[in-house]
């Protein structure tokens, strides 16, 4: 698969603007190493599956009848699915890998730790093409919306499909988030799917990261944007002085 560098903003721009409309979600992620793998089917050091589906359907089920008394209006999540979208929302390990309808969002996770001391890998964006994704895989010409007006079984497809549910945070909202749900025991997506015209990458180098970051929050991208959470004023207000330290010392 072709790599792009990218090494500035306007750079990043500029192949956005280029690229088929077609492709219109993408992921960001910091290290270019990681694979596209939702956490349930993630592979240990020897290559075996951390998890097993009997505990990967426990880890949903516990989720759901401990999560109540912390939960507004819990009678809200309709399916299975959806109670899915809530837990990985919290650290449970499920079928589904975030993406975003937003190119700029996928960028700021590719470049967000830039400030970190462990930070030493090239990032990455993803774009996908999710219409021919899901006709490869299910023969639907649309990202698959959940809803209980259709009885959708997500596991009788050929491979990972994209859809799309609820609102059910603020997070996914700020995101523009969307999914790909894997079927049992899948591969990673980049290693199932080989045709440049459903899948590209392009490469944020390392030492570029800061300086993108810069550019992403002079133009009001910073953390609270995509964590809108209380805890980010805190990560903005830190990020806001390292960076303008980095600018004293460039």
């Amino acid at each position: 698969m072709e790599e792009i560098m990218i090494s500035k903003l306007s750079e990043f721009m500029d192949y956005v603007e280029k690229l088929p409309k077609e492709f219109m979600v993408s992921r960001g992620q910091g290290n270019k190493l990681h694979s596209l793998l939702p956490g349930a089917l993630r592979k240990d050091a020897s290559g075996n599956f951390k998890y097993t589906r009997q505990s990967i359907a426990y880890f949903l089920n516990e989720f759901k009848v401990n999560s109540h008394n912390y939960m507004k209006r819990p009678s809200d999540i309709e399916n299975n699915y959806e109670w899915m979208i809530y837990g990985q929302h919290y650290g449970i390990p499920t079928r589904l890998l975030d993406f975003t309808t937003s190119h700029i969002i996928s960028l700021m996770f590719a470049v967000e730790s830039a400030f970190e001391d462990k930070e030493s890998e090239d990032g990455v964006v993803w774009f996908l093409d999710p219409i021919k994704l899901n006709n490869e895989s299910c023969y639907r010409s649309q990202i698959i919306t959940l809803s209980d007006n259709e009885n959708i079984s997500l596991d009788n497809c050929n491979g990972p499909i994209v859809i799309q549910g609820r609102k059910l945070n603020k997070r996914i909202n700020a995101q523009s988030g969307l999914f790909i749900y894997f079927q049992d025991s899948s591969d990673a997506l980049e290693n199932i799917i080989k045709r440049e015209d459903i899948l590209k990458k392009v490469i944020i180098k390392q030492e570029c990261k800061r300086d993108i970051l810069v550019s992403l929050y002079s133009m009001g991208i910073g953390m609270t944007q995509i964590y809108p959470e209380l805890s980010s004023v805190a990560k903005d207000i830190i990020m806001k002085e390292n960076i303008k330290q980095y600018l004293r010392e460039e």
